[in-house]
Order: C-alpha cells, then structure tokens, then sequence
C-alpha cells in the first residue's frame, strides 16, 4: 500500500533524541531518511544496555534511516553533503544555532542550490536570541521550563529529581515533525521552500497543561487541589498496584467510594463533610479507600466493584508488560527489527498512525544501522559517486563506518 511521503527525500543530520525523533517518524510515513552522523558517531550509540553491541535506545529514534557517516567539518565531506542537496526535499539538523552556517551549509547556501529545500532546526532555545548559543539536554529544559519544580510541588514538596523520560526532547521531536508536513503541504502552493525552527524551551511549554493556571498569579495549588492527577496509587491482594480515576476530595469521587465500600457514615464524618475538610484529610481517605481495594487481585475486579462506568481502574505495569497484552498484539503497539549487520533482535514501539488508504510505521524487521552502514550505496546514487571516488573519502577519513563495516576487498580498513 502506498505511504504518504514516500516521494520524500529528508537528510537527517540530527543526534541524541530531539531530532532523530522527528527523523524517524517521518521514515515512518514513508520518507527516504538518510542519517549523516559525523565520525565520532550519535552518541546514543553508546548508551547501554545493549543487544549484541548495539543500542535499543539509538535503534528506537533510527530504525528505518539509511545509516552513512560523514565528516562536515572537511571541505570534501561538505561538498558531498551539498551533492545531494539538489535531490532532497527537507534537512533536519539539532546543532547549537550558528553551525550550520560555519559549515557552510546555512539554508542560504543550500536554498541556492535548491530552492525547494526545506531547512528544519531543532535547538534548546531558538534562534536569535540571548539564550541561543546555550547548550539543551532535556533536563536542563525540565528545571528551566518548571517540569522540575512541578513535579516536586505535586509530590508535597519532595527533593527535587531530574525525571527519567525526555519530555523535552520527544515532544520537541513531534513538534517539530508538524512544522516540517506544515513547510511541505505550504511548498505545493508556493513552489519554495524555507527555514523553520522549533525550540525545546517552547515544545516544553506548550506540553505542559498546568502552564495557563500557573500564570495566573494565583496559588499554584490551586490547580493540584483536584482531578485525576490525584488519582492515587493503591496495593492489591496480590501485590501488584492499581490506579482509579478519581480525586476522592471532590464532591463525585467522595460519593462514589461511599456507596461503593457501602460506608456511608463517612458523610457524617466531620474530616470528610466538605471537599476543604477532605482536602485537609486526603491521606486519611485515601488510607480508608486503599485498604478496601486490597481485598482485590485485578484492575477489573476494581472496577466491577466500584460499578461506575466513568470511573477506571488501570494496573500498574512495566513496558515489557504491557507489550505481552491482548492489546498489544491487536494493536501492533510493537514492532520487532534488527541492529545493525550483526541483526540484534529488538523490539521498539510502533508509530501510532492507522490510515485507512496508506501504510505507516516500521515494517517489521526493519534494520536500525551501523555507523555508515549505507556508505556505498548512498553516495553511489545520491552523490554520483564511484567506487573509487569513495575509496579516495575513506583512505582521507572523510567517510568512515562502524567496527563491523568494511569495503569489499580491504579486510582491516574502515
């Protein structure tokens, strides 16, 4: 079946997370992705654990990219890189603002050469202004953008902690994904391309849904008083853990656990009579709530129990987990791929587009590459280069490749 950008040509000069994210969704949609990396390789490359050597982190934002490793920092790996411009649609870079131009390889020079090319930049904050030159690992972005502080003030004030997951950089990644489809579907119309840019500061923001209420002026509390970010952890009979949607504070989810442990005298409780006074009691409630559902083994015994359709228990579940579920396979949350020529088995998720007239995703068994695994065959055809011409680059160190990666008849040579 046909994919929506299959007639997409994206050179990916991106590292870490922030922009092969974006890389790898749109190979996802069916773009042609070439993934340039320098000679000292992205640096999630290197992040254990690893499958026979390889990376799952580096094989989850590249899978599914054509792998060659150049060195822009050299007159001729930048003439090869502005070979290929002609023939592609978009460049995704993440350098700090400003490099791209000491490269020579600014929009400026690459829209000359083709005037439809779109120059897609990822930074932690913009370009242009005070913070531009600073350096953005996501959390550096989670203390500055108040993740950090809100976290800590929903916890009671705990010590701050640095949050594992980087919000930061994935949503920044799918932000820009949606600027770079809006820059294509805007070329149709207008026949050129242009620059867009997209900061980790503002993605980071704009994901925050507690952001409006905290400009408010207002006790920020305020806004952590009630709703389902409340929604509080319990222990079941058998020592797994679930969560149930519902602030126990408020007014709904006060009568709903009442009539569900069949206890009404806690409406005559003076602790509990208002949703201030629960408010000032939550972990007394809570305390009186999770001893009831202990009783239970499931998530769904929960539910049944409780008997009100709006109101969900969900276990507690690690991702391996939830990738062994019905759901799971129904869905095709998952997808099996190899790394690299050693082909490590892994599994990565699956991208969460169903189309009903196009393809999309990862095709199974896709191979996330070696460092310049796709050396030959790339510059072969988008740079026109021969063989010879090749061996020239590699003998100058100008294109290089991975331990396990070796040009035919040059055993030792990389």
């Amino acid at each position: 079946m046909e994919r929506p950008l299959e007639d997409v040509l994206v050179l990916d000069l991106t590292r870490a997370v922030a922009g092969p994210i974006t890389g790898r969704l749109l190979a996802d949609l069916g773009a042609r992705v070439v993934k340039i990396e320098p000679p000292d390789a992205d640096l999630t490359r290197f992040i254990v654990p690893n499958v026979d050597g390889f990376s799952p982190y580096f094989a989850q934002f590249n899978v599914g990219k054509e792998c060659i490793s150049l060195d822009l920092t050299q007159p001729a790996g930048r003439d090869v890189l502005l070979s290929m411009v002609p023939k592609a649609d978009i460049v995704l870079e993440n350098y700090r603002p400003g490099v791209l131009d000491k490269l020579g390889l600014g929009y400026d020079v690459l829209s000359e050469i083709n005037p439809g090319i779109i120059v897609a930049s990822v930074s932690g904050w913009g370009h242009g202004n005070s913070r531009s030159g600073r350096g953005a690992f996501a959390s550096v972005l989670h203390a500055e953008a108040g993740v950090t502080e809100m976290v800590s003030r929903r916890r009671g004030g705990d010590a701050y902690r640095n949050d594992p997951m980087s919000h930061a950089d994935t949503y920044t990644g799918l932000h820009a994904l949606g600027a770079v489809l809006a820059a294509l579907h805007m070329r149709m119309r207008t026949g050129r391309g242009q620059t867009v840019e997209v900061s980790m500061a503002e993605s980071t923001l704009m994901c925050n849904d507690q952001a409006a209420t905290d400009l408010t002026g207002q006790d920020p509390m305020i806004g952590f008083k009630g709703g389902q970010n409340w929604a509080a952890v319990y222990a079941l009979s058998n020592g797994r853990h679930v969560t149930v949607t519902l602030d126990l504070t408020a007014n709904f989810g006060f009568k709903v656990i009442a009539a569900a442990m069949n206890r009404p005298d806690l409406r005559d409780d003076p602790r509990f009579a208002r949703i201030e006074d629960r408010v000032l009691h939550r972990d007394e409630i809570e305390a009186i709530f999770g001893e009831w559902v202990s009783q239970f083994d499931s998530a769904e015994a929960v539910e049944t129990a409780i008997g009100v359709k709006s109101v969900m228990a969900a276990e507690v579940r690690t991702v391996a987990e939830l990738a062994e579920t019905d759901w799971a396979a129904e869905r095709g949350a998952f997808v099996d791929i190899v790394g690299g020529e050693a082909a490590a088995p892994m599994t990565v998720p699956q991208s969460p587009w169903r189309f009903r007239a196009a393809d999309a995703g990862v095709a199974p068994g896709a191979v996330a590459g070696d460092r310049g695994q796709h050396n030959r065959e790339v510059l072969r055809e988008l740079a026109g280069l021969d063989d010879r011409a090749i061996d020239a680059l590699e003998d100058q160190g100008i294109v290089s490749a991975g331990e396990a990666i070796r040009r035919p008849n040059a055993a030792g040579r990389r």
